[in-house]
């Protein structure tokens, strides 16, 4: 903890900060820009602690001599020291995540008290461990000095940068002038003004690293309400200082932010700021807004939603409230009553709690079909009897999975524990302070990890097509088809799609469905059966990002006729293209699996063609089919509005759709930054018309 908290002091203090330009918010750009050299070989990182250029540190070595090298050879042996390969997380089930760490500091306790209280409580807390003997929690208290000793000398230089800078015009300026005053007053002490407020909001994102905004509209909504009241601040302006803080995400390819849903006191939480977070993400791919969906949603709330969602942003992102509230209520994750409106999904969409949270996010994936491709090639070999034993024969490799995935990451939180401190995160976010623990030894308030489930579609198609041609019709034997997945179906197209013809699921169709069902209430019962070494159960989550691709080409061909190599399914609905049936008949099926166990979030593409947005009545069709699956107990689903037509042109016409945006996994992008194969993936969804 020392030498990481003087690390990250010293970076504030010497670092070159983020350039200036003119705009109403300071930092701003990208936290690390391309080209700082030396200032990269070793940088904080929000999830690992630290990451290090090990190729760009190899090289100035080579050129390095004297002290320099001394120096540097110094700070590799430190590093490789602090790199335990046992804490690792490794494997073939990696998918979306190692041990990575999302979170939200507590915005609002910066914004209401300001870090001069902060300082007051790590002086107090040290006062207490001197008195009581205690070295390693006067160390803790010592390291959070030398990290607000950090901020301060930042916060000066801030300052310093903006009374030498010379502005082009009188807007810039007035932006200046204004920056300058407002920084006399944050982020050391409490806000008074909705610019006060959004600038020291801004101010510790970017001290966090760039992750997550969190419950953005609840933390802002007094400020922007009483200066708007008092008529110094107008909508337009709140509006513009939005769309800067966007920007500020987009450029440091930072997350997400919830918006809407409940209250402290457990009323809606719709506000004038709720729109105006979804007017401002139009044409912007980040932040991803996560739109908290109550059923009493004001109108004007979905209006908004639905205007913003047919530019083809894809935000926001919409949420079940009351799902999310009820089942983490009864997830034993120990969450007091008065914290779970707090409730947020940080990184791209992992459930935690907005400031006092340390949540594995993703802390690892099980790739489904990976350990179903090894349980057919032994039990189809073996001729297996009955569907029911292969099925059976399956859940018992899952169960040894799941348990090697469980050990293996409590392994890692124990060694992060040692190894890895988070200063900043220890000063930002509750209780570390109050409890005098480091954030990756316990000090969050709570502390759970996400888990991925990747490619449940695929099973479920599979055991469905099994189940029908190899036990069900006798059209092939166990080891007749085991000949024909080995071949990757090598001659034998016409009997891939005959498979084709098997139930799928997506469709609506019992016989697919209630195998979805079954499979997925085990895997998501044995992850939360699991307790974490730092604190909390298992959550499993199906969160596919880019990574569904990758994911696919360990596995082999699969009875859904699947070819060997192809990616996996993109979320926890259908697999891409084959849901026939329309969409209500889609998410009744996805509404079938018990998506309520799975509260890491279990993320749901869809695709509308934009005519469906053109009018009124379609939009109105939209509505009333989100809320019918939230209804049935649907939990997140996220929307892709482009047609099949523009889609296809993008592909070949890359240069005249650079501002395209499409859905994919838990976030928005560009298009064009999608691989070819993703970029087929994205044609081959269902195209809702």
């Amino acid at each position: 903890m020392a030498r990481w908290s003087r690390a990250m002091r010293r970076r504030l203090e010497w670092t070159a900060p983020t350039d200036y330009a003119g705009g109403p918010l300071l930092p701003s750009g990208q936290l690390f820009p391309k080209g700082m050299g030396d200032n990269q070989l070793l940088q904080p990182s929000y999830s690992y602690s630290w990451g290090c250029d090990w190729a760009a540190l190899t090289e100035r070595l080579a050129q390095s001599k004297g002290p320099e090298a001394a120096t540097l050879e110094a700070m590799q042996e430190i590093l490789r020291q602090a790199r335990p390969d046992h804490g690792t997380i490794h494997g073939p089930h990696i998918v979306g995540g190692a041990g990575y760490t999302h979170s939200i500091p507590n915005y609002g306790r910066v914004l209401r008290e300001g870090l001069r209280e902060h300082a007051r409580r790590v002086e107090h807390g040290l006062s207490a461990a001197r008195s009581a003997g205690d070295a390693a929690r006067g160390e803790f208290y010592e390291g959070l000095q030398d990290v607000l000793a950090g901020i301060g000398g930042w916060h000066a230089r801030l300052i310093s940068q903006l009374e030498q800078w010379s502005a082009d015009d009188g807007e810039q300026a007035r932006n200046r002038d204004r920056l300058v005053r407002a920084l006399a007053v944050v982020p050391f002490g409490p806000a008074e003004t909705f610019f006060e407020a959004i600038l020291a909001y801004n101010l510790t994102y970017y001290l966090d690293g760039c992750d997550n905004l969190g419950r953005i509209d609840q933390e802002l909504w007094m400020y922007y309400d009483r200066d708007v009241r008092q008529g110094v601040l107008t909508r337009d302006e709140a509006v513009a200082l939005i769309r800067a803080l966007n920007d500020n995400v987009a450029d440091n390819n930072g997350w997400s932010a919830a918006i809407g849903g409940a209250s402290r006191d457990g009323q809606a939480g719709y506000n004038e700021l709720t729109r105006i977070c979804m007017e401002a993400c139009v044409f912007r791919h980040r932040p991803g807004y996560e739109l908290r969906v109550r059923r009493d949603m004001p109108d004007a709330m979905w209006r908004t939603c639905l205007d913003a969602l047919a530019t083809g942003c894809g935000n926001p992102a919409l949420y079940n409230e009351e799902g999310y509230l009820d089942a983490l209520g009864r997830a034993d994750l120990g969450i007091a009553e008065q914290d779970l409106w707090l409730w947020n999904s940080g990184g791209c969409t992992e459930t935690m709690i907005h400031g006092c949270s340390n949540v594995g996010s993703l802390d690892a994936g099980l790739n489904v079909p990976l350990v179903f491709d090894g349980t057919l090639r032994r039990e189809l070999a073996r001729e297996a009897g009955t569907f029911e034993e292969l099925l059976a024969a399956f859940k018992n490799d899952l169960r040894l999975t799941i348990a090697e995935i469980a050990e293996m990451v409590n392994l890692h939180q124990k060694t992060k524990a040692v190894c890895r401190p988070q200063p900043m995160r220890s000063l930002l976010i509750d209780d570390c302070i109050d409890s005098g623990l480091e954030f990756n030894a316990g000090g969050a308030r709570y502390n759970w990890s996400v888990v991925n489930i990747a490619g449940l579609a695929n099973v479920v198609d599979s055991l469905a097509a099994l189940r029908e041609v190899v036990f069900e019709k006798n059209e092939k034997s166990p080891r007749e088809m085991l000949a024909i997945l080995e071949s990757d179906f090598a001659d034998l197209e016409p009997f891939r799609r005959r498979l084709g013809r098997c139930p799928r699921f997506g469709n609506d169709n019992p016989a697919a469905d209630d195998l979805a069902e079954r499979v997925a209430r085990f895997i998501f019962e044995q992850f939360r059966q699991r307790r974490c070494w730092r604190g909390g159960r298992f959550l499993p989550s199906c969160i596919m990002f880019e990574t569904y691709a990758h994911a696919g080409r360990a596995v082999g061909a699969t009875p859904d006729g699947r070819m060997a190599g192809e990616p996996l399914a993109d979320s926890i609905g259908p697999c891409q293209g084959r849901d026939t049936h329309g969409p209500t008949a889609m998410l009744r099926s996805v509404a079938r699996i018990p998506l309520h166990l799975a509260t890491g979030t279990p993320v749901l593409n869809i695709r509308f063609g934009k005519k469906l947005f053109s009018d009124s009545q379609g939009r109105e069709k939209i509505r009333h089919l989100i809320r019918t699956f939230f209804d049935l107990g649907g939990m997140q689903i996220q929307v892709t509005v482009v047609d099949q037509a523009v889609l296809r042109d993008a592909i070949a016409h890359p240069d005249r759709h650079e501002d395209l945006i499409v859905r994919i996994g838990g976030y928005s992008t560009y298009f064009n930054r999608l691989s070819d194969e993703l970029k087929q993936t994205l044609l081959e969804r269902t195209d809702h018309v």
